[in-house]
């Protein structure tokens, strides 16, 4: 060890003894300091403009434009300047020879070169860690467990990048043609996992070999075990290389003997890297303050009653848009999406069945269908030969409910569930929807009925007027069905209602209730049913005889609200102080629009604890009486014969049974989650929200999963402009100043000498 140390310290006076490892330092500190003082200004700008700020701790040091993310995306600037002369330079003037006949060996040689700059690499991380100080001064909270895991991934890719480097320079004498060379392979390595992505052992092979985002994960707040043995494995392997070539040289070889030590190293390494990156053998350490890089518990503790083998199977219709997602280029990316889970389930098998049918809204005859088959195969680079064709994927599974689009089916032991992609910016499903589904096969979904026969809304209806966007969006993210609900039509006529309901929903009947049907009704709602009753102005006659029972009724009359650029009959509706505790809880000004609704009162409560969930606009409010037609009357508020009032629009009812608490739910609007009210864009509503937290309050809290986390408490910053160009001079001005000046009086000195 004393000898690799010695040869470590020579390198290292070599290398302060040119001026190309001071300029490195000197350009590594202006560019890490710009670009930590170019985001807390930006980040202070949002502070005054009154944004709300992310977790800054990721902002600056990780995500797209950290610090962390920055420097790995340059480090090939630096690295190869560094290690082009670590052999060629000795090589080309004779050097290496001595060195060679004095009393060292050549892994000696090897790993005191190596140890050199693995020194150099740990002056730059300690670079990066004084931003851990500025951290602390400039924000509130620095998650500095996070930034120290984010710096030991870029000082191991650092160490990765001079490994590979030394080798290159031991390759030529010439020490341009070292830098050249070492570009050249850390951009192979980098491309090399785009390679062979259509074939699933060509696959796995190139992608481990990519060092492509290697250091991502852990610049992200995430270290595991198979990253770290990666780069470990990368140096080995390159340092291995290197003693082979140099020994070599020493002594005469067959060609073939060269190849098979070489092939020896590179196969071992392989083997060992894919053992090691076993999901089995894989362990993890979420560096970030509140975990986030990991499961929440909630998912944790429905995955520990998984007991049998989870499997996802993943059916991609190659003639389908959404194909792109399960084509066998995409097949890692897409994998590596359910990392998060397979972390805590290793033995979850994935599987992917390609088949192409004909598309729900297009009329493809075979010949055009085999045609958009064929070319989609090519495309994609699908085989063709193993894509199943319509009469033998409908033999496996009816896919027309998925409107034959890319969807998964997750099993365990004989129960299945769908789990979809999304029609929006981020298309796969996060943490909610995934353990949502695993939720309803542990246990089972939330049953929500919709009673029909009554002409009422249609949760299948893609009108304006229908539910079917909240309820049974396929793939819509925020649907009740992608969020484990369960959602059925209840005929009216239908001897019973089911018993295992957890809520019944009554919108806008438009035919009067007969007699067994609301006997059916009151016995749902004596033995402790919850339901959800909702109606529209002018059908007050058809609901309240039936409401009286429960001490509620709609007011005679439709609320208009005074307003420039929306109809009068658009209520924006609020939300009263009580309506956090039934889980109703949002910012201040939210608003819930009510495209024509009535005023909802309560009298004599039949037992029930009832409260106002949302409430008018007190004034801009008022109750018109009697029929209009907005289009073609001119209806203004009349001081004299309207009066302006804040009334509810919306009540929780609760009381104590013998099965629990029974709940609920009346409205004066049906149109609140409405396809039409699903889609609005002009005004910032939280209907979609309303809806959901309704049909959660109904469902005790089960669905959807809870997958919220701990509010961020990095969000604020401590210095003001003035402050930030104090910190920019520093690192872009004093700090590279007072190393410029070191430097030079250090190259001075041994110039004299």
């Amino acid at each position: 060890m004393k000898k690799i140390f010695k040869i470590a310290r020579l390198e290292l006076s070599i290398m302060f003894y040119s001026p190309i490892a001071w300029l490195l330092l000197i350009i590594f500190i202006v560019q890490t300091g710009l670009t930590f003082t170019d985001l807390l200004y930006s980040q202070e700008t949002n502070q005054q403009l009154g944004r709300p700020l992310n977790v800054l701790s990721k902002v600056l040091f990780a995500g797209e434009d950290g610090i962390l993310t920055t420097v790995q995306k340059n480090l090939y600037l630096y690295i190869p300047l560094l290690t082009m002369g670590l052999f060629s330079r000795e090589t080309s003037s004779g050097s290496f020879k001595l060195l060679l006949s004095s009393p060292v060996t050549v892994s000696q040689i090897v790993l005191g070169k190596f140890l050199s700059m693995m020194i150099y690499t740990l002056l730059l991380a300690l670079v990066l860690a004084t931003f851990i100080v500025s951290g602390v001064v400039s924000i509130e909270a620095l998650d500095i467990k996070f930034v120290l895991g984010g710096i030991l991934g870029i000082f191991l890719l650092m160490c990765a990048y001079s490994a590979i480097g030394l080798f290159m320079s031991s390759l030529t004498t010439y020490q341009v043609v070292a830098a050249i060379s070492t570009l050249a392979v850390l951009a192979a390595l980098n491309f090399i996992g785009e390679i062979g992505q259509a074939y699933d052992f060509v696959r796995n092979i190139t992608y481990w070999f990519s060092i492509s985002g290697r250091a991502d994960h852990m610049v992200n707040g995430l270290i595991s075990s198979k990253g770290l043995i990666y780069f470990f494995l990368v140096i080995a392997l390159f340092l291995g290389l290197t003693i082979i070539k140099l020994t070599n040289e020493r002594k005469t070889k067959s060609n073939s003997r060269k190849i098979l030590e070489y092939s020896g190293v590179i196969i071992t390494v392989a083997v060992i890297g894919y053992i090691t990156s076993l999901p089995s053998l894989n362990q993890y350490y979420d560096t970030t303050r509140f975990k986030d890089r990991t499961l929440t518990e909630n998912s944790q503790e429905i995955i520990k009653k998984i007991n049998q083998p989870l499997e996802i199977t993943t059916y991609v219709n190659a003639v389908h848009h959404s194909a792109r997602y399960g084509a066998p280029e995409n097949r890692i990316k897409d994998l590596n999406r359910f990392e998060s889970y397979r972390r805590f389930l290793p033995g979850m098998e994935m599987n992917y069945v390609t088949y192409y049918d004909t598309l729900v809204r297009y009329n493809d005859t075979t010949k055009t269908l085999l045609e958009k088959a064929e070319k989609a195969a090519s495309a994609h680079k699908f085989d063709f030969d193993d894509m199943l064709p319509p009469e033998e994927i409908k033999k496996k599974i009816n896919l027309i409910p998925e409107n034959n689009r890319l969807v998964r089916m997750v099993k365990i032991g004989d129960k299945q569930t769908p789990l979809r992609m999304f029609d929006d910016i981020y298309v796969y499903p996060n943490e909610s929807e995934i353990t949502a589904a695993l939720k309803r096969l542990v246990y089972e979904p939330s049953k929500v009925g919709v009673l029909t026969g009554q002409m009422e809304r249609s949760i299948e209806s893609i009108g304006d007027n229908g539910y079917k966007i909240i309820t049974n969006g396929v793939n819509v993210r925020g649907s009740l069905i992608n969020q484990g609900f369960e959602v059925m039509n209840v005929p009216a006529t239908a001897a019973k209602f089911p018993d295992d309901l957890d809520v019944l929903v009554i919108a806008d009947p438009k035919k009067e209730f007969s007699p067994e049907l609301i006997s059916k009704l009151e016995s749902y709602i004596n033995n402790g049913g919850n339901l959800v009753i909702s109606g529209e102005p002018g059908r007050q006659e058809i609901l309240n005889p039936f409401l009286k029972q429960l001490g509620v009724a709609f007011a005679q009359g439709t609320l208009l609200q005074e307003t420039e650029n929306y109809e009068l009959d658009l209520i924006q509706a609020k939300f009263t102080q009580q309506a956090a505790k039934y889980g109703f809880g949002f910012y201040e000004k939210a608003l819930v629009t009510l495209p024509g609704t009535m005023a909802v009162t309560y009298a004599d409560t039949a037992g029930f604890n009832v409260e106002p969930i949302l409430f008018t606009n007190k004034e801009q409010t008022w109750n018109k009486l009697g029929e209009f037609d907005l289009d073609t009357e001119n209806i203004r508020f009349d001081p004299e014969n309207d009066q302006k009032l804040a009334t509810p629009v919306a009540l929780a009812l609760t009381r104590e049974t013998e099965n629990g608490t029974q709940k609920i739910m009346v409205l004066g609007d049906s149109d609140y989650m409405s396809n039409s009210e699903m889609n609005r864009n002009n005004i910032n509503t939280v209907n979609s929200s309303l809806a959901v937290r309704m049909f959660r309050w109904f469902s005790d809290g089960e669905y959807p999963v809870n997958t919220g986390r701990t509010k961020a408490i990095d969000t604020v910053i401590k210095l003001d402009r003035n402050q930030i160009q104090w910190l920019k001079g520093v690192y872009a001005g004093i700090i590279p100043i007072a190393l410029g000046s070191l430097g030079m009086i250090i190259l001075i000195r041994r110039k004299r000498n």
